[in-house]
């Protein structure tokens, strides 16, 4: 969703124009029969997708809560309960996963789960923009490995009780006013409930305004066509709890002429089904503050409370910024006045800890929806922001919070958890895949309930591997393993599956390496569709058996023999230089990753100190200036000592790096790795810079005109560019200079 190249509708683009008054236009084709038909079972062999036995019970409650110890959890406790928002639906909190760029694997969006589950959020809507049978290809069916992926996701957030809600955006090039192409809708929609998801969105984010001729002669605005087919869709789905509708004005700042006065959000207000939540993302597409008073706003024309679509952490518009700050700058009496908060956060997955877990720890402080005035504080100083009270070790009771929210408190319980995460050893491949904690386990696919397929269907499920990802094909030997896949197609057809699933010896006798294998066979013996992968996903698709023999050119080190862990480890001499030695990252390092990598509108204050000393040093060289004529012994030593303070500073930057470049869970690396890397070469060059202005450098080369390394100047031809406009951004972000 977010984007920056919109252009507000004019008068003839969003709303009606003699009917936005409420006075005409029909948000249906006038053809449209009445009342919708129930939704019709479309056959498998028609969409392409495996056939489940039935539709599932109820996901009883478990008997006991999810241990949370893995992958860095401080506790055991159950998540918290989930309360019922003032217009009767539950209040949805949680994550979406909306953002431009490649999609999380299927991997990352199960430990997603685990930690939502953890923290006590309870909403996933999957909405990758490129997942390209979400946007660019709606009406395409998914395949069988597509809908085996998906089925097994939707079944692991039921498992974690995480609502699943489906999002599909045709607004780029549907035809509003063709009655196939709203078919094709129902019928993707289809293939999706039986996939076993109970909850769907409607996006209309980030298209063209205008409508194509043969919709002018039907509809008398944009929002009547896209509220007749959400409508019909809506009722054709026989109305489920909770169906989102995310409007073309989905900000304040696109909306014409005003959010109070917009015709769009007037005709959707009056038009839309009451049923139907609307997201929003505040008055701008990524919205510094939230106050209570543009929700109210939004609140009366759209004439339902909205559910907040929160860009606060995205970073798909900028990936040279990473936001590692807390959720801030929406009041927690906003809570009872929301249908939801679903946060879209930053593209890397491992760098969105403290934007989902600080999310938790604003929504539990007023979860009961208590309408206060709430005081954000910044600060501990203040009177107490948050209170928590410490349970004794092994106790199951819960953190108890008061009404206040304090962003630097929620940071700090933030950092303090995702610190253990640090020391666990963990990559997203075959090895293992460890829960949350400092405990790890390999992974229960058998914890996943796969959905039965009939005796008929081919499997060629590609294991995790996230819905749509490019890449390089397969390589191994096709011949080989299509003969032995057809062997074992030709055994399962002797005997239904439901003759199969009645032997649980059997069933239990077949491990999940050997399930994997098959299913790598399978996949190999076909053309890959859609949906191609590059090496990583291969990996992550085979078993730990076929990963340990290819295991030479990977980048994680082979296994030692008894002979090599029997040899003496070198040591050396008196004079020798010394073995390195790593260093463990350190929650200074962590809250100083924090605070340089911020939030979108400011940067941590630690950083905002970097660059006000910098800016000091610079504007006050002459000083220590060769050239400088009148000598002033105090300055000089002055301007020296703030040098010296900040290339301390300069040096910590570096030295965090260091760390966290020999941190054990390479999975956080490798996200957090180009974000980290280039500001600790930024950092460099500019304590050398500071070094040059004091006459204690000689590398004056890479700061003179016409004979930097490349590394001086950075961005490319987007840096390039920037060079020819200057917004006053600076004013904005360093408003504390």
């Amino acid at each position: 969703m977010v984007q920056t190249d919109k252009v507000p509708p004019g008068p003839q683009d969003g709303g009606s124009s003699s009917s936005s008054n409420g006075g005409g236009g029909d948000c249906s084709p006038p053809a449209q029969p009445s009342p919708s038909p129930a939704p019709v079972a479309v056959p498998a062999a028609d969409v392409g997708l495996p056939v489940p036995p039935g539709d599932p019970p109820a996901a009883a409650e478990p008997d006991a809560p999810e241990p949370t110890l893995a992958y860095g959890g401080l506790d055991n406790r159950p998540a918290p309960p989930r309360t019922d928002s003032a217009g009767g639906k539950k209040f949805l909190c949680g994550v979406v996963e909306g953002f431009y760029g490649r999609p999380w694997s299927m991997e990352q969006r199960r430990e997603l789960f685990r930690r939502m589950r953890r923290w006590g959020l309870n909403t996933y809507l999957y909405a990758p923009k490129d997942d390209y049978k979400h946007r660019m290809f709606w009406r395409e069916m998914y395949s069988v490995e597509e809908a085996e992926q998906l089925m097994q996701l939707i079944t692991a957030a039921k498992e974690h009780s995480i609502e699943f809600v489906y999002a599909i955006s045709p607004g780029l090039d549907i035809t509003f006013s063709n009655q196939k192409e709203v078919a094709t809708l129902k019928r993707k929609l289809d293939q999706v409930t039986q996939f076993g998801c109970k909850s769907f969105a409607l996006l209309f984010d980030d298209i063209d305004h205008n409508m194509c001729p043969a919709d002018k002669e039907v509809f008398s605005s944009f929002a009547h066509a896209q509220l007749s087919v959400t409508n019909e869709i809506y009722q054709y789905l026989e109305e489920p709890e909770h169906f989102l509708f995310c409007p073309t004005e989905y900000c304040g700042t696109f909306c014409y002429p005003n959010v109070a006065h917009s015709p769009y959000l007037k005709t959707v207000g009056e038009k839309l089904l009451p049923g139907i939540d609307v997201l929003w993302t505040g008055p701008k597409v990524v919205s510094k503050e939230i106050s209570v008073d543009s929700i109210e706003e939004v609140t009366k024309i759209l004439k339902r409370s909205p559910l907040i679509w929160d860009n606060l952490h995205a970073n798909d518009y900028d990936q040279k910024r990473l936001f590692l700050g807390p959720y801030k700058g929406r009041s927690t009496e906003l809570i009872p006045r929301l249908k939801g908060v679903l946060t879209n956060p930053n593209c890397e997955f491992e760098g969105n800890f403290v934007a989902i877990h600080t999310l938790a720890t604003w929504y539990k402080s007023n979860m009961n929806g208590v309408r206060k005035d709430v005081v954000m504080t910044d600060t501990e100083e203040n009177t107490v922001s948050i209170q928590i009270k410490l349970e004794n070790e092994g106790s199951d009771e819960e953190i108890e919070m008061d009404v206040l929210y304090s962003p630097q408190m929620a940071l700090k319980l933030a950092i303090t958890e995702w610190m253990q995460e640090f020391g666990v050893p963990h990559q997203y491949n075959c090895r293992t895949v460890p829960h949350s904690g400092a405990k790890t386990n390999p992974i229960d696919a058998g914890g996943i309930g796969t959905p039965c397929l009939n005796s008929t269907t081919t499997v060629t499920t590609v294991y995790q591997q996230p819905i749509m990802s490019q890449g390089s094909p397969l390589s191994g030997e096709p011949v080989l393993l299509a003969k032995e896949e057809e062997e074992k197609k030709q055994q399962s057809d002797e005997e239904p599956m439901e003759m199969v699933l009645e032997k649980p010896d059997e069933q239990e006798t077949k491990n999940v390496n050997q399930i994997l294998t098959d299913i790598v066979k399978a996949k190999m013996s076909e053309d890959l569709k859609p949906m191609e992968m590059d090496k990583d996903s291969i990996a992550e698709s085979k078993s730990p058996e076929i990963c340990m023999q290819e295991d030479t050119g990977s980048d994680m080190a082979p296994m030692q023999t008894d002979e090599q862990l029997n040899k003496e480890l070198y040591i050396p001499g008196p004079n020798e230089k010394p073995l390195y030695a790593a260093e463990a990252m350190t929650l200074e390092d962590l809250n100083l990753l924090a605070e340089m990598f911020y939030l979108p509108y400011e940067h941590g204050p630690k950083s905002v100190q970097m660059l006000r000393e910098f800016q000091w040093l610079r504007a006050n060289s002459s000083v220590v200036s060769l050239n400088c004529k009148g000598k002033d012994a105090e300055k000089i030593e002055k301007w020296h000592f703030r040098a010296t303070k900040f290339e301390e500073m300069c040096r910590r930057v570096m030295q965090m790096f260091t760390r966290l470049a020999n941190c054990e869970n390479r999975s956080i690396l490798y996200d957090l790795y180009p974000y980290v890397w280039d500001i600790k070469g930024v950092v460099a060059m500019v304590k050398s810079f500071v070094q040059w202005l004091g006459c204690r450098s000689q590398s004056s080369a890479q700061f003179l005109s016409g004979d930097q390394e490349p590394w001086a100047f950075r961005g490319g031809l987007a840096g390039e560019f920037q060079v020819f406009y200057q917004f006053p951004m600076t004013d904005v972000i360093f408003s504390s200079f």
